[in-house]
């Protein structure tokens, strides 16, 4: 089925979105990798699974949901993208020894050792005393399909991935978006993967698309002032956006994306972590318009929020953890300001931040179990506000929430 890319905002009704079930890459990590592939600690699989599947029993009720592996695996039946990118991940990982290894595999298997890990051949005594078994690492990261691309209008960005351990995943997903025959995009607005400027670096938790013409960005632990130049330089020569919000974020293992502590819910309405978004400690904010060439015009506001309402978006603001610091502390750690809209004012978060559900049932929000929706039990309303719960102890212990699961391809147009 013909896949086109279509998104100019954050909260139209669902198409199409990608989604990658966790899978053995998860099982191939150890207490002391974990670190490397910037995890504080290792996950159980058939919890994380379980999980898991209820976001995509959800999602399935109301969109295509198609999975990254099986995208892959057929973008590698191309001779000359499988043989493209597996020259480039044994160059990243210097391990050409295993090139023609991998050229003979078939493509399924290809894409899920790709993803998995590939064993490593001690050739050389450096290798053979490596305490690491793999010469391709496991990417057990690729599960948060939001981070290494993401979809703007009719076009595509691939991250600029700030750590090594994530480069393999836009390599990947770059592969797939620009060879796979069923998606259709007018290209890339930027490709980090051909950057070799260390001081560039973009991750998609930190781009979020208002409408058209309006996107915001979090300058923060993964995404550079650098990188936001070129990006926004980049964006605005192609058009249609001209409007940029910059927020400036702590550069913190909890506030690594902006979308841990602010994300769209519906229209007039976004859950935001208070301390930093409408408390005393809020970010700053900085609208830049481009209206000639790649000069922008610079405003600096006291908030995202101020900003936007400037922009002619006037947005109430939903308490992640609800009206106590040390809830909303204990939540927002937890992801509780990382939810996912599936259309305008129904969105997917963690059952377990408990204060964070219950504020948005005080904003008018409907309450639904995952399992009684992907059931039938519980039909979600037209025009419903709606907010879906599903299990997440397990994932968000990988340090993210339903919004960094998800990359959707494409969204209808708001009435």
């Amino acid at each position: 089925m013909p896949i086109r890319i279509a998104l100019n905002s954050e909260i139209g009704p669902l198409d199409t979105v990608v989604v990658h079930t966790p899978g053995q890459e998860m099982e191939n990590m150890t207490p002391e990798t974990a670190a490397e592939v910037l995890y504080d600690d290792i996950l159980s699989l058939p919890l994380a699974l379980r999980e898991h599947q209820q976001l995509t029993g959800v999602l399935s009720k109301v969109a295509q949901v198609v999975e990254f592996r099986t995208l892959l695996a057929e973008v590698l039946e191309q001779d000359h993208v499988r043989r493209s990118l597996v020259v480039e991940l044994v160059s990243l990982y210097d391990c050409h020894e295993l090139r023609d290894d991998l050229l003979d595999l078939p493509s399924e298997v290809l894409a899920r050792q790709l993803i998995e890990g590939t064993p490593k051949l001690s050739i050389s005594l450096e290798k053979f005393l490596s305490p690491t078994p793999y010469a391709i690492p496991p990417l057990p990261n690729t599960f948060f399909t939001r981070d290494a691309t993401m979809c703007l209008n009719d076009r595509v960005i691939i991250g600029s991935m700030a750590y090594k351990a994530r480069v393999a995943e836009a390599l990947l997903l770059k592969a797939m978006f620009k060879h796979h025959p069923d998606i259709g995009s007018r290209g890339f607005y930027f490709d980090g993967t051909e950057n070799r400027d260390s001081e560039v670096t973009i991750e998609g938790g930190d781009l979020l698309v208002i409408r058209e013409d309006l996107v915001v960005i979090g300058y923060s632990e993964r995404t550079s002032l650098a990188g936001i130049d070129q990006l926004m330089r980049s964006i605005a020569s192609q058009g249609p956006v001209r409007n940029f919000i910059v927020v400036e974020i702590p550069k913190t293992r909890a506030t690594i994306h902006l979308d841990m502590i602010f994300t769209m819910v519906d229209r007039d309405k976004c859950v935001v972590f208070p301390p930093l978004i409408t408390g005393p400690h809020r970010c700053r904010a900085f609208h830049c318009r481009f209206d000639r060439g790649d000069q922008a015009s610079i405003r600096e506001y006291a908030c995202v929020l101020e900003a936007l309402s400037a922009l002619g978006v006037d947005l109430e603001p939903v308490p992640c953890g609800g009206s106590e610091q040390f809830n909303q502390e204990r939540e927002q750690w937890a992801s509780g300001a990382n939810f996912f809209a599936f259309g305008p004012g129904q969105i997917v978060g963690y059952a377990h931040n408990q204060h964070t559900v219950e504020a948005l049932s005080k904003a008018g929000f409907n309450v639904a179990e995952s399992r009684e929706v992907i059931s039938g039990q519980r039909v979600i309303d037209a025009g419903e506000r709606v907010v879906v719960t599903i299990d997440g102890a397990e994932l968000s212990r990988g340090g993210g929430g339903c919004r960094c699961m998800t990359m959707p391809l494409a969204r209808r147009e708001l009435d």
